[in-house]
């Protein structure tokens, strides 16, 4: 579960069970002297991801939209990946581990095996040239023209939204 109004891995969490949340949700509902409750994204977790050298990792590449009507998009070619700095188990007593779970790299940089001088980022380019080296390049351009049709996708169920949207 996230919070929509954190940011850095503040306030995450994750179960596994979904009685959690009704434990979670006693504990943080509204309150008068608490009046303000975060309201939170819950999304099911990739048990088994796609890791690099055993860790984790998450794609930052950056679009924008400059018209929905008729949706007008640029995709920056220069993205990068974020990494975990410990390598990922599917082990339940790791469930708590956030250097294992997420890339952020506030929650990151306080693990002590953090790198100060590599962080934890592969420009794309980086990242492209090792899965071919590994996969390909058929198989890699096929998996990112899925991220771009992904891209385009999400912003097209969200179109009428947005088109809408007074605001």
């Amino acid at each position: 579960m996230k919070p929509i109004s954190k940011a850095q891995g503040k306030g995450i969490f994750l179960f596994t069970k979904l009685a959690q949340i009704s434990q979670w949700k006693n504990d943080f509902r509204w309150k008068p002297d608490s009046p303000q409750a975060d309201p939170y994204v819950v999304q099911k977790y990739i048990l088994r991801p796609f890791l690099i050298g055993g860790k984790k990792f998450d794609l930052r590449i950056y679009v924008l939209v400059t018209s929905y009507s008729p949706l007008t998009v640029y995709l920056y070619r220069e993205g990068f990946a974020r990494f975990t700095h410990h390598r990922y188990s599917t082990n339940i007593d790791d469930i708590t581990n956030s250097f294992m779970h997420l890339t952020n790299v506030a929650v990151q940089k306080t693990s002590m095996a953090y790198d100060d001088k590599l962080g934890g980022k592969w420009d794309l380019r980086s990242l492209k040239i090792y899965l071919m080296t590994r996969y390909g390049q058929e198989e890699v351009s096929a998996a990112f023209t899925g991220v771009q049709d992904l891209i385009l996708k999400s912003l097209q169920s969200v179109a009428k939204v947005i088109i809408n949207d007074k605001h």
